[in-house]
């Protein structure tokens, strides 16, 4: 094993805090350095058990994408996963044998039309609502991965693992800080986000003046809503059954209104990323300001691109994905691609999920 390679591998890790390409450099070096054909790092939610994969190296779409969608829910090494401990690696050889693999499914009608034979992924780091894997695979005509070459690989996983978790923060810190100077005080509405605890973890000025009337700890409040907020807000939270889209009525004793809309927000949006546990995202209309439509919620607050929220803002109104794509003049390959990124975003697993989220969304926008 080269040194030079070795420290060049380490030292682009780190460098990587804050430049995604010497990350990257680093990964295709330990690719090369392993002998496979291809590596990335692997994300998985645990609680809606769903592998997302992304830096990846010498990507093919199609393979990736296909896993992701299809054969993700067939992988062997997640029935053994959960025994892992961080630090420790999957081996399929070692764990299925040549025999078990040449019969499995996921090898049979998957890895085998992609002309790859084997792979290995190593626990970088385990969180209460996800699981980061660095995993790598090796072609048909290459040998089966070993526990020697997990053995010879060992040295990167700490400073994987460190490195990672100080790009995380540091991205947090700069996410933070970006949304709130460059998005959430353009919001032309309230906005906050609270954790399970009923902590305000993220609000713009607007959504201040309205934390001690939504939720008053104790305090007498002006404001009145024709829902308990306590309620709504653990409904959101909860990281098994989260509830689409509520909305509650705002009075107070002059005659004044609002419209206070509670959105769980998945772990995989940019607001979330930061506090690794279930968020509700609280949006308030005061009836005095500009109507709030679903298409700039969609854009503002979960990210969406304007083709994606064109999809998104079609199928809320009840189409289909064929008639959604074909109103849209795009291929379906495309729009399945979009609505792919569209579940991502919004924390829904099926196009079921997203119309419920986003026809009980668009009811409470309509309400306002």
């Amino acid at each position: 094993m080269n040194e030079a390679d070795m420290h060049g591998a380490i030292r682009g890790l780190y460098e990587g805090i804050l430049d995604p390409g010497a990350w990257q450099q680093s990964l295709r070096t330990l690719t090369d350095m392993a002998g496979s054909a291809h590596a990335s790092m692997m994300v998985w939610d645990t609680v809606r058990d769903q592998v997302t994969v992304n830096e990846i190296v010498n990507p093919v779409v199609e393979l990736f994408t296909e896993y992701e969608s299809d054969f993700q829910a067939i992988d062997p090494a997640k029935h053994f996963a959960p025994r892992l401990q961080p630090g420790a690696w999957y081996v399929d050889a070692r764990e299925l044998g040549e025999g078990a693999m040449a019969r499995h499914p996921f090898y049979r009608d998957f890895f085998h039309r992609y002309d790859l034979r084997s792979y290995v992924a190593c626990l970088v780091a385990r969180q209460p609502h996800y699981e980061v894997y660095f995993s790598m695979q090796r072609g048909r005509t290459q040998p089966l991965f070993s526990t020697d070459d997990t053995r010879g690989m060992d040295w990167i996983i700490p400073h994987m693992r460190s490195a990672m978790s100080m790009r995380d923060r540091t991205l947090g810190l700069t996410v933070l800080a970006r949304l709130s100077s460059q998005l959430v005080e353009r919001l032309n509405f309230a906005l906050l986000v609270f954790s399970p605890q009923r902590q305000v973890l993220l609000g713009n000025r607007a959504g201040e003046r309205w934390v001690r009337r939504l939720d008053p700890a104790g305090k007498v409040s002006d404001w009145t809503l024709s829902r308990p907020f306590g309620e709504m807000l653990a409904a959101a939270c909860d990281p098994q059954r989260a509830v689409a889209a509520q909305a509650a009525r705002a009075t107070d004793g002059s005659g004044a209104s609002a419209q206070v809309i509670v959105l769980p927000l998945p772990p995989s949006h940019a607001f979330a990323a930061q506090w690794q546990e279930p968020a509700a995202l609280v949006v308030v209309h005061e009836h005095d300001n500009a109507p709030l439509l679903l298409a700039p919620v969609l854009r503002d607050l979960y990210g969406l691109t304007p083709a994606e929220t064109r999809l998104a803002t079609q199928l809320a109104g009840g189409q289909g994905l064929p008639e959604a794509s074909q109103q849209l003049n795009i291929r379906h390959e495309t729009a399945r691609t979009q609505l792919k990124a569209v579940f991502h975003k919004t924390g829904t697993n099926s196009q079921a999920q997203l119309t419920h989220l986003l026809s009980r969304l668009g009811a409470a926008l309509e309400g306002a």
